[in-house]
């Protein structure tokens, strides 16, 4: 898996979103973006479910599904916290989004909002959610349940699916697709290499791009991934 991860990273969303054909819209979180232009991830889910304050009282829950989660991570995940899409409460703030990075989470992604941006953006750590707000779930909703399958902005996540976030936003790779995603979208990548280059040594567009046959075959053999 780690390569896979690794050919993952030397994509991008919109490349492995294109591959996901027909409907490819089901894996894309619509509206939730980075925090800054140039965050990027890559890396498997830990998930966290979120209710309405009110049923686990019912429940009379105590437990914290962030702690749990905060626990799981040995490297290289990525939190996903399915928060009811609720972007008018800062789901998590700095000291949350700290503590993940510290053990080794290689970002969070949130179909809600986030508090204490301007110190989560100066931590250089990939965030991503729908908004930014000074206030908080108290008494709104709870972390319930961590690594069990969630509805994140619409898209279902699974424990161990490959989460995909840049500038473009975030995509869900089912874990059995990975794979095969990885592959392809390295393809495509050397492809648009080539291309550029093209580009660059004065072919005209023309020409380029879409690029004729001959041409790609002698510029793919100058790319080096």
């Amino acid at each position: 898996m780690n390569e896979i991860l690794e050919m993952l990273k030397g994509s991008s969303v919109a490349t492995v979103y294109s591959l996901l054909g027909e409907s490819r819209a089901k894996y894309l979180l619509p509206g939730v973006k980075p925090l800054k232009p140039n965050m990027k991830v890559v890396g498997p889910a830990i998930t966290i479910k979120y209710v309405i304050f009110n049923e686990a009282s019912r429940e009379k829950f105590s437990g914290n599904a962030v702690h749990d989660a905060y626990d799981l991570v040995s490297g290289g995940e990525v939190i996903v916290a399915a928060s009811l899409g609720r972007s008018d409460l800062g789901v998590f703030g700095d000291c949350i989004t700290f503590s993940f990075k510290y053990k080794g989470a290689s970002g969070i992604v949130i179909d809600g909002g986030v508090r204490d941006s301007p110190y989560i953006m100066r931590l250089d750590f990939p965030v991503f959610a729908k908004a930014t707000t000074p206030e908080h779930i108290g008494g709104e909703i709870v972390p319930y349940a961590a690594n069990v399958p969630v509805t994140c902005a619409g898209v279902y996540v699974k424990p161990g699916d490959i989460v995909m976030g840049d500038s473009d936003g975030v995509i869900i790779i089912p874990r059995e697709k990975a794979e095969e995603l990885a592959f392809k979208a390295d393809e495509v990548e050397k492809k648009e290499e080539a291309i550029r280059s093209m580009i660059a040594s004065g072919i005209p567009l023309r020409d380029s791009y879409p690029p004729r046959p001959d041409l790609l075959e002698r510029f793919l053999k100058k790319v080096s991934r």
